[in-house]
C-alpha cells in the first residue's frame, strides 16, 4: 500500500504566489509608461494599421484613420478579405501578406481603393508579427500620386509637342530631287539655330545617300535672312562643300544681298546668289561701276 506524498507546506505556497504577485506587479508598473507612449503614438497616426493573418482575416484594426478604411472596423474584424473585396483585389494584398511572412521581414506594396466615390492610393508597409500574422501600416499617397499622373501626363504631351515639331521641322525642309546629281531644299518661314541645324544635318545626309553634286538652296521664303543667318548657311555650305558637293544659295532679296556677302570665308564651292542668277562676276582689276550698255 502506497503512502501519499506529502502536501507542501500553505504558508510557504502563499509566501510564494505573493512573491510572484509582486514580481508582476513590478513589471506591469514598467510596462504602463511604455504603453501610455504606444497609445498616444497611435493616436497621433494618421495611417490606416491593421493586423492580418496569413489566410487574410482581419484580426486587429487600430482606430487611427478610420475614414481611410474600406468598411467599417466592427464590418471587418473576424472577416477575410474576400468576403469584403472584390476577388481581385483580396489576391493582390494575400500575395504580399505571405511573401513577407515566408521571407519574414518588410514588404511594400501600392494600392489605391474606393472610399466614397473617389479613388485612395496607399503605401502599406508590411511587417510580420509571428510566424501566421503580419501588421499592415497603409499611408494615404493620393496627393503624390495625382502629382505624378500630372508630371507624367506633363512628359507625354511635350514628347509628342517634340514630334510634331520635329515633323513641322522636316516637312518645313523638304529636300527635293530634280535630277540625279541635283537636289532643291526650299526653306519657308524663320530659320532658327534648332532649324539651320537640321538643315545642315540634312543636307549632309541627302549628299552623302544621294551622292548629289549640287546642292541649291532657296531661301525666298525666309522673312529675314540677317548675318547670323548668312553665316549659319555659308557654314551649312562649307560642310557639304567638304564632301564633295556644291552649294548654290539663291531667293535672297536685292536689299538683302549684300548680307551674305561679308561672310569673306564662303567655301570655293558655295555660290553667291548674284552668279546663280547668270551673272559674272567682276573682272580681277575692274573698278568703277558697269559701262552702260548700248
Amino acid at each position: 500500500m502506497t503512502e501519499p506524498e506529502p502536501v507542501d507546506d500553505p504558508t510557504a505556497e502563499l509566501a510564494r504566489l505573493r512573491r510572484r504577485v509582486a514580481e508582476l506587479e513590478t513589471e506591469l508598473a514598467v510596462l504602463r509608461p511604455s504603453e501610455a507612449e504606444l497609445r498616444a503614438m497611435f493616436r497621433a497616426m494618421t495611417n490606416v494599421v491593421l493586423v492580418m493573418s496569413r489566410d487574410g482575416h482581419y484580426l486587429r484594426i487600430a482606430d487611427t484613420a478610420p475614414d481611410l478604411l474600406y468598411r467599417p472596423s466592427d464590418d471587418l474584424v473576424g472577416k477575410r478579405m474576400h468576403d469584403v473585396m472584390p476577388a481581385a483585389a483580396a489576391d493582390f494584398f494575400l500575395e504580399h501578406i505571405r511573401r513577407a511572412l515566408d521571407r519574414q521581414g518588410v514588404v511594400n506594396m501600392e494600392y489605391s481603393l474606393p472610399l466614397d466615390d473617389r479613388e485612395v492610393w496607399f503605401s502599406a508597409n508590411i511587417s510580420p508579427l509571428s510566424v501566421d500574422a503580419v501588421v499592415l501600416v497603409c499611408r494615404d499617397i493620393t496627393e503624390r500620386k495625382r502629382n505624378e499622373l500630372l508630371l507624367q501626363d506633363s512628359l507625354r504631351q511635350q514628347e509628342q509637342l517634340r514630334a510634331h515639331e520635329a515633323a513641322l521641322l522636316r516637312l518645313s525642309t523638304p529636300l527635293i530631287p530634280i535630277s540625279d546629281q541635283i537636289v532643291v531644299m526650299p526653306l519657308v518661314g524663320r530659320l532658327d539655330p534648332g532649324r539651320v541645324e537640321y538643315v545642315q544635318q540634312t543636307l549632309l545626309e541627302s549628299v552623302q545617300r544621294a551622292r548629289a553634286a549640287v546642292v541649291i538652296l532657296d531661301v525666298t521664303g525666309v522673312a529675314v535672312v540677317d548675318a547670323p543667318v548668312a553665316d549659319a548657311l555659308v557654314r551649312a555650305a562649307r560642310s557639304v562643300g567638304l564632301l564633295g558637293a556644291r552649294v548654290v544659295l539663291t531667293g535672297i532679296r536685292p536689299e538683302r544681298r549684300r548680307e551674305p556677302g561679308r561672310a569673306r570665308d564662303r567655301p570655293d564651292g558655295a555660290r553667291h546668289p548674284r552668279h546663280s542668277a547668270g551673272r559674272h562676276p567682276p573682272r580681277p582689276g575692274r573698278t568703277g561701276p558697269p559701262r552702260p550698255r548700248a
